[in-house]
């Protein structure tokens, strides 16, 4: 945790006020462009002195898929800048939070707002899989709600995303256990169809 004298990254084209959340190497903010449009954006700052080769080349995949894909599904990366100590993700602001917030407050997601969630989820799904991208890191606290009064689901955090064809297989552990099909716990090859059975574990939390 931060001490209560440490203040965020300086950006000069954006004022960073509040920490959405944080991880291994990095700090999301809650951010304002300063000129005159005051849009509001979430800025993931990653730390380079916490970046070791595996990490750094996560990111760069991160940021060569973003780039280049648009989805109303999917978080859109604005922009990227960079300094002498961290890199700088500017990403569309997702005022409802994550799904996994969004159903601890409701216990229980009624049956029309799980269809609807789930269906989002596959059409982005779809989307990336079409362009052989597989996400890899598929849960709640990665599924980002746009507002909390009609909410759309953004699919975000792309740190684990790979390039993967339907017939490509991997080995290399990525994601979060609770999420992983058993090929990958068991450290077998898998392939793209990982992220389906990630859907179907978040789709039975959503409804137990």
């Amino acid at each position: 945790m931060a001490g209560a004298g440490w203040a965020p990254p300086q950006l000069e084209d954006f004022l960073l006020t509040e920490r959405l959340g944080s991880g291994t190497y990095a700090t999301v903010f809650k951010a304002y462009r300063k000129k005159n449009t005051r849009e509001v954006v979430a800025i993931k700052c990653v730390s380079k002195r916490n970046l070791n080769k595996a990490s750094v080349e996560n990111l760069l995949t991160e940021i060569e898929i973003l780039k280049n894909i648009r989805h109303p599904h999917i978080v859109e990366l604005k922009d990227f800048q960079w300094d002498k100590e961290y890199i700088y993700l500017i990403m569309e602001y997702c005022a409802g939070g994550d799904l996994s917030r969004f159903i601890r407050s409701r216990r229980i997601l009624p049956e029309k707002a799980a269809c609807l969630f789930l269906q989002q989820l596959a059409c982005a799904l779809k989307f990336l899989h079409d362009k052989n991208i597989s996400h890899l890191d598929l849960k709640p606290q990665n599924i980002l709600l746009s507002s909390l009064e009609k909410p759309h689901l953004k699919l975000a955090d792309f740190g684990f995303a790979q390039h993967m064809s339907p017939r490509d297989e991997k080995h290399v552990l990525r994601g979060s256990p609770l999420y992983m099909a058993p090929e990958m716990v068991c450290s077998r090859q898998y392939d793209a169809r990982v992220d389906l059975w990630s859907v179907g574990v978040i789709l039975y939390g959503k409804r137990s």
